[in-house]
């Protein structure tokens, strides 16, 4: 076959798979066999950074080397498997030729997952006259992914469609990709996902400063008035203020984030593992099934409230940070590597703003979530990374959208 059909089909495949990743677990997995299999017969140029491949290879290796050496491997299989699908999909993203089109096909994607999942709310809506995003009860659902990742994944639309909207020169594109900005800030508000509300914010707000160049005074006169505004709608929304915690007073707000808030039990009940006399420094934990069950544990003695100590059992959540995670399972040697990958992305996109805000983006979700621990928070990570060394290089030849 023709190396250039090839190398188009093989985009299309990337696109598709970045399309499918709010609707399906196996769809993903089908297409990547489908992209390994046509990289088979491209040409292997890399387009993006081999230092950033070899330090993701040997913090992966290092873990699935410490699994193997002691024994738990095979135990903990459904965890270790998602750091193949993370090493796998950032080679053949570095592989992407056109750019925008994979960026269009993950965006159309969210949209279709917006639109379905605005459809659902809107539903709910007329048959009990009230949201219920102040809580998690009704949440699963209405809309069709966990609502951190969700959030997550509309930051990451609004950041790409502000570089479809400075790479394109017809006016039409940058209004529809504007008007595609203001749906999604609004669906984050809509289901209140709290990080991606700020992370959205921020990056909306810089990037308006620094596209308009204003003056020091016009930048804080902006400032206080999005501050302005932010602080009213939080206040004044109750579904905002119910899904924030707030209160009357400051200290009816820590109470009833104490009590609320399940990071603020499953965090301390992390790191009080840290002084237990299994843990090694150097290595962490032998087996990691022992960090979910010290979790476990932590929450039968510590969680006073039956039904509250009933729902931590059942749901096992995990240490939901990232960084902590992998402290308790490779020790110090482990979170040296991964920190030291992550600073290098961070000095490659130093000139880029998009791109390091995605990178500040991604590292503030890994401080409230474990991306490795699930197939989507893997193919996020594996992705978006390559991606944004694409962004870079498109910026950088000064290419218009295709």
């Amino acid at each position: 076959m023709n190396p250039k059909k090839i190398e188009y089909f093989f985009d299309i495949a990337v696109a598709l798979l970045l399309f499918s990743l709010p609707f399906s677990l196996a769809i993903p997995n089908i297409i990547l066999a489908v992209i390994l299999i046509l990289s088979f017969f491209k040409d292997k140029k890399k387009l993006g950074s081999n230092t950033y491949i070899n330090l993701l290879a040997f913090f992966s290796s290092y873990l699935l080397l410490k699994a193997f050496l002691e024994n738990s491997f095979i135990n903990n299989f459904d965890i270790y498997k998602h750091l193949f699908t993370i090493l796998l999909v950032s080679i053949l993203l570095f592989q992407v030729k056109n750019i925008f089109l994979v960026i269009k096909g993950f965006i159309f994607g969210v949209f279709l997952a917006v639109l379905i999942s605005s459809i659902k709310i809107f539903i709910f809506y007329l048959a009990y006259k009230q949201l219920p995003f102040g809580n998690t009860s009704e949440v699963d659902n209405l809309i069709l992914i966990d609502r951190p990742y969700f959030g997550f994944i509309c930051f990451l639309t609004i950041v790409l469609l502000h570089f479809l909207i400075k790479k394109t020169q017809e006016s039409i594109h940058k209004y529809i990709y504007l008007f595609l900005i203001i749906c999604a800030v609004l669906f984050l508000f809509m289901i209140v996902a709290r990080l991606a509300l700020f992370l959205s914010f921020s990056f909306i707000a810089i990037q308006l400063f620094l596209d308009l160049k204003f003056s020091k005074i016009k930048l804080l006169m902006g400032f206080l008035l999005l501050t302005t505004i932010s602080l009213s709608v939080l206040f004044l929304n109750q579904n905002i203020k119910n899904r924030f915690h707030i209160k009357d007073s400051f200290e009816g707000t820590v109470k009833v984030l104490k009590n609320q808030e399940p990071r603020f039990v499953i965090w301390e009940c992390s790191r009080n593992q840290l002084e237990d006399t299994s843990f090694h420094y150097f290595t962490g934990y032998k087996n990691r099934a022992d960090i979910q069950f010290n979790l476990n544990e932590c929450f039968k003695s510590s969680i006073i409230n039956s039904s509250k100590r009933k729902y931590y059992l059942e749901t096992k959540f995990n240490t939901h940070n990232q960084f902590l995670d992998i402290f308790l399972s490779g020790g110090f040697i482990g979170i040296v590597l991964f920190i030291l990958t992550l600073i290098w992305v961070f000095y490659s996109f130093r000139n880029n703003f998009s791109a390091f805000f995605m990178l500040f983006g991604l590292v503030g979700f890994l401080l409230v979530e474990n991306l490795f621990f699930r197939q989507l928070g893997a193919y996020l990570f594996g992705i978006f990374i390559p991606l944004f060394y694409g962004v870079i290089r498109a910026h950088n030849k000064e290419d218009e959208i295709r």
